[in-house]
């Protein structure tokens, strides 16, 4: 099975932020207190609209990702597999996919950042050889050289 970036068109974004939410509340209300209306204009001011893509398989849409091109690399902003895909090899299948991306567009890294308490998360990324270049108490920046 292929996995599928797909474009979020600009009236999907009610869905972009109900997944954003469900992905990284419990982190952000840990280290600065979730308010919907912070968080919603962070993703329409900081982000780009074709950063983010809907996750499809088998036209099922799984979750999303986000990730910003840069001279030599691409940082990974969000990635989030909805609950019920959580844990079965779809995330590594995205990271293949995005790693292929960045060699074919001759990107000399990955890099992202997780929140330190995001334990899974930074298993996840570690598993996949990403190495922890900066941390703080709330923050982990990882890359990995392609």
């Amino acid at each position: 099975m292929k996995m599928e970036f797909t474009a979020i068109k600009p009236d999907e974004f009610a869905a972009l932020f109900t997944v954003v939410k469900q992905g990284i509340y419990p982190y952000v209300e840990e280290c600065f207190s979730w308010n919907d209306d912070v968080q919603r204009d962070r993703l329409i001011n900081d982000y780009q609209p074709h950063w983010f893509h809907w996750l499809m398989m088998d036209r099922k849409q799984i979750g999303l990702v986000c990730f910003k091109p840069y001279d030599d690399a691409f940082h990974i902003h969000l990635l989030i597999l909805l609950p019920d895909y959580q844990k079965q090899g779809f995330g590594k299948k995205v990271m293949q996919q995005i790693h292929q991306r960045a060699k074919q567009e001759s990107k000399r890294k990955i890099t992202l950042s997780s929140f330190s308490a995001n334990q899974g998360a930074l298993r996840f990324y570690q598993s996949l050889d990403y190495q922890t270049t900066a941390k703080d108490e709330q923050f982990h920046c990882l890359a990995l050289l392609l």
